[in-house]
């Protein structure tokens, strides 16, 4: 469940995170063990959550980064197009190489705009227990994202957005749904879930994890079952590819 984590820090995290799902904080609270940050209902900032645009009407742009609370879109961005949103898990960033394949596939197509959530700070390697209670934190901050992008951009639909989430980053989607729902009453169309991470997910309340009551239509792909990823069923649709757990070719792939 700690893999590549110091024991004393494991231990030490585990048990911080035993008491904050236990008590459900209602204040906000911010601190660190040694390289890993933990937020809970901290203010949503672009120094630990940063999101991104990238669009295949301008394949040669690099990306555009966007306010957390306040999201402007330039004008040449037209987000009445088909709209994707993709959050990365443990480990990863905007640079993350799922996240960079991901997003080159879709922006392939025309007219289709690919929104990158990079929650990487606090996610960070080797920090597995406190990536895993962020969830939270960054699944709210995303809903604060995407309901500002809808107030500023009244032609960009929250719920017809396409919400993608690897390992953490499925659970990460299922806060932000839950969030948007309280929120502003709508829920996501569509979420796919890639490998949702198991190590705390296991058992965790539905409400803490993805599932099929997170959006109209849930797919989830899994290709390591039971090891880093979800075994059981957990969307409307569940797919298991070569068995779910093991992928030929993907020991010696060589890619970055």
């Amino acid at each position: 469940m700690c893999h590549n984590l110091p024991s004393n820090s494991c231990r030490l995290a585990v048990l911080l995170l035993t008491i904050f799902v236990g008590c459900f904080p209602t204040t906000a609270h911010e601190f660190t063990i040694g390289p890993c940050q933990f937020q809970y209902l901290e203010p949503c900032t672009s120094k630990t959550i940063a999101f991104y645009v990238f669009s295949s009407e301008h394949p040669k742009d690099g990306p555009v980064l966007l306010d957390s609370i306040d999201p402007h879109v330039p004008e040449h961005i037209r987000l009445n197009h088909t709209n994707k949103l993709i959050v990365h898990g443990y480990g990863g960033s905007i640079d993350f190489n799922a996240t960079k394949m991901i997003r080159k596939a879709y922006l392939r197509k025309p007219n289709t705009n690919v929104f990158i959530v990079d929650w990487g700070k606090l996610s960070r390697l080797p920090c597995y227990p406190t990536a895993a209670f962020n969830t939270k934190q960054a699944g709210e901050c995303t809903a604060t994202f995407l309901i500002g992008l809808q107030a500023n951009h009244p032609e960009f639909s929250t719920r017809d957005l396409h919400a993608i989430g690897f390992s953490l980053g499925a659970h990460v989607l299922s806060f932000t749904s839950n969030a948007l729902e309280k929120s502003i009453g709508v829920r996501f169309r569509r979420i796919t879930g890639l490998d949702p991470a198991l190590p705390f997910f296991a058992t965790a309340r539905p409400h803490w994890k993805l599932d099929q009551g997170d959006a109209d239509f849930v797919d989830v792909i899994h290709t390591n079952a039971g090891v880093y990823g979800k075994i059981e069923t957990c969307g409307h649709v569940d797919f298991y590819m070569n068995g779910g757990q093991n992928q030929p070719g993907c020991e010696n792939d060589q890619s970055e």
